[in-house]
């Protein structure tokens, strides 16, 4: 998650990039820090010497809080695969909003939309694919690891039969969020 938050940050400071939203979930309890429950936070850039005069108003890379699923606890991943439409329409209306906001900033009153989609891991490949597809914009997927892998691994130290790594991971779930993300991709890392 580090390194996805570092690539928003280096992303929203490199010219020619107005803004970078890493879209997340929020979540507002006792068991995260009280920050997961903001909607909005701003990455302010590592060398900002100067280039916050340079940014516009609404420019920079920022960390958008989606409320989907359970909002007052910690979901583990694995369970939030029935929520993943919740949080695509929450994510839609969010790109709807700002594009609204940047069109009358920096696009002479024409909504200005995201140029790419990029999805980290299989939830939001998932979520990714179906933004791409809603904005006709082109979609990136970053997975990090792989649960057909995992699967393997897994089967590999027969702790687990399929079913129960199924079960305690949704591995089959996952695996097909993976495999439409690599489909819908024009670009895979």
């Amino acid at each position: 998650v580090k390194y996805v938050v570092e690539l928003a940050r280096a992303l929203g400071s490199m010219p020619g990039v107005y803004r970078v939203d890493l879209l997340t979930r929020q979540v507002s309890s006792p068991e995260v820090d009280w920050s997961y429950g903001e909607p909005t936070e701003m990455l302010p850039p590592r060398n900002s010497d100067g280039l916050m005069d340079e940014m516009g108003e609404s420019s920079g890379a920022y960390i958008i809080r989606i409320p989907f699923g359970p909002r007052d606890k910690y979901v583990p991943k694995e369970l939030l695969w029935p929520h993943i439409p919740e949080f695509v329409d929450g994510a839609l209306n969010h790109i709807i909003q700002m594009s609204k906001v940047l069109g009358e900033q920096i696009g002479s009153g024409h909504p200005v939309w995201p140029v790419a989609i990029h999805g980290h891991y299989a939830d939001a490949g998932d979520a990714a694919a179906l933004l791409s597809g809603a904005l006709n914009v082109p979609m990136l997927f970053t997975g990090h690891s792989l649960g057909r892998d995992k699967l393997e691994q897994l089967l590999r130290q027969s702790r687990l039969s399929k079913d129960e790594i199924n079960k305690t991971y949704k591995i089959m779930r996952r695996i097909e969020a993976e495999e439409l993300s690599l489909d819908a991709s024009e670009i895979v890392i």
